[in-house]
């Protein structure tokens, strides 16, 4: 068996091999007092090392506070899950959306809405977004993303945008899984108008201050008051891999939040995880119903791979013989991972300040400890590679997200090749080989993940699953139009 001090040096070599400055790490097991520890520094420059205090960023962890706060409105029967989403935003037209097939509240807790990832991330953190050292306009432009695009303020606005865009679904509700910060950002809205306060301060009255979480905040004013707050770390965008730079610009966004706004430590972050440890209590006090909790963790919608998506959860029902809870953060300066074996008692929780750390990975290593496994067992179940490959040309093309992302996708030899075009990823020479019924394992950097081609009702390639986003084919002409502004996502 694994001791601490394998896991500190596991995380020790991963901080050395991808170049992180720091890493706050916890973990919760049975029988034993939590084990939090910092690594490295929260200021590169300065020589600040991380500590368990230390304030990050959590990006898309937010996501299951979110979905717990719509689930704590439900058990006061202010809202169901099962509600039309128009129910509560009359204002919001969706295409697909109709009265004989509504998109549903549990639609956009689950990511199964239809909407396609769209740039609406970058137009909502437009104003800190354009005072941010590492932006690049030029790139922005080259692949889709308007950087002269009228600032997103608003829910009213968001739906607005959403309501008028010119874009095309990928299925009727509940037809499809692909991830949308879009989908949270209105749950936020959602939660507004069900309870009559704003979503931050309704998920700071409700879930943040019963379970203790004195640091944890949405407030950038509150966050900079905390005596240890991280720098960023990020690489410049230019369309080639850089080394991290920092920075001290905190995207901000005000109609997004429930997607990815919250800064906490890991000490809070624990906290938190009591919740799916204990069917919905902190030391002893009841934050949400034990259904309430259930619900969040029942695999509603799968992902693939034996993986599925509860509510605001990545959800893995059989983990070696015990269910597995989780999920991931990155956002500019941000890497986050929460992990829960709730039957067995353990949590675990990482928090990086540079956006390409494997925060996962060591929050993979952490459960796997606290659970008896080899460090290195992986969270998903990836498919065996064939022996001998199907014909690769049919998969070559481009592939397109609305999120500033681009994929070309060449044949070499037995295996597939990709290059990320975009803004934040920008990767090349990916490896892909070819496993059975379209599926391509990936070999990203020194971890691997599964990616899937899509085909229609003939059998032509339309898209790749990947990132947990559906990826549209495109042709590499529609790339100059991106940059036009002309792109039809």
């Amino acid at each position: 068996m694994s001791s601490l001090r394998a896991l500190n040096a596991f995380v020790e070599r991963g901080m050395a091999r991808a170049k992180t400055p720091g890493v706050a790490l916890g973990l919760i097991r049975p029988g034993r007092p939590p084990f939090v520890k910092g690594f490295g520094y929260r200021d590169r420059e300065a020589k600040l090392p991380t500590t368990p205090r230390t304030m990050f960023g959590i990006a898309s962890v937010t996501k299951s506070f979110t979905a717990l706060a719509i689930l704590r409105l439900e058990e006061d029967r202010r809202l169901k899950v099962s509600d039309p989403v128009t129910r509560h935003l009359p204002e919001l037209r969706i295409r697909g959306d109709g009265p004989r097939h509504p998109i549903r509240i549990h639609h956009f807790l689950t990511h199964s809405s239809g909407l396609p990832p769209l740039p609406s991330i970058y137009y909502t953190t437009m104003r800190s977004v354009r005072r941010d050292p590492p932006f690049d306009p030029r790139v922005a432009r080259r692949v889709g993303i308007d950087p002269d695009h009228v600032p997103i303020d608003t829910y009213e606005q968001l739906m607005r945008y959403l309501s008028e865009t010119r874009y095309t679904v990928l299925g009727p509700p509940g037809r499809c899984f692909s991830y949308s910060n879009e989908a949270f950002g209105l749950l936020g809205a959602v939660i507004e108008r069900a309870s009559g306060r704003t979503y931050e301060s309704f998920v700071e009255e409700e879930i943040l201050r019963p379970a203790g979480m004195r640091s944890t905040t949405f407030d950038t004013g509150i966050l900079f008051r905390q005596p240890e707050v991280t720098t960023l770390y990020s690489p410049r965008w230019t369309g080639r891999r850089h080394s991290l730079v920092p920075s001290e610009e905190w995207w901000e966004d005000a109609c997004l939040r429930g997607a990815g706004a919250l800064r906490t430590n890991a000490l809070d972050l624990l906290r938190y995880l009591e919740i799916f440890l204990t069917g919905g209590r902190v030391d002893g006090e009841r934050i949400v119903a034990r259904a309430s909790v259930e619900k969040m963790v029942r695999p509603h919608v799968e992902i693939g791979g034996g993986n599925y998506y509860g509510y605001g959860l990545e959800v893995r029902p059989d983990y070696h013989g015990t269910l597995l809870v989780a999920h991931s953060g990155g956002l500019k300066g941000v890497s986050s991972h929460v992990a829960a074996a709730p039957r067995r008692g353990v949590g675990a929780v990482v928090l990086s300040n540079a956006d390409t750390a494997p925060a996962a990975r060591w929050a993979a290593a952490a459960v796997n400890f606290g659970c008896g496994l080899p460090l290195t067992t992986p969270f998903r179940e990836l498919p065996r590679p064939l022996r001998k490959p199907p014909p690769l040309r049919p998969y070559a093309g481009w592939f397109c997200s609305g999120e500033g992302i681009w994929a070309e996708v060449r044949p070499r030899g037995d295996h597939l090749q990709l290059d990320f075009h975009g803004i934040e990823v920008i990767d090349r020479n990916i490896t892909l080989r070819a496993a059975a019924n379209d599926e391509f394992i990936v070999h990203f950097r020194d971890q691997s993940d599964g990616a899937r081609f899509l085909r229609d009702e003939s059998g032509r390639i339309l898209g790749m699953f990947l990132g947990w986003r559906i990826l549209r084919r495109r042709k590499k002409s529609e790339l100059h139009r991106a940059a036009q502004g002309r792109m039809v996502w």
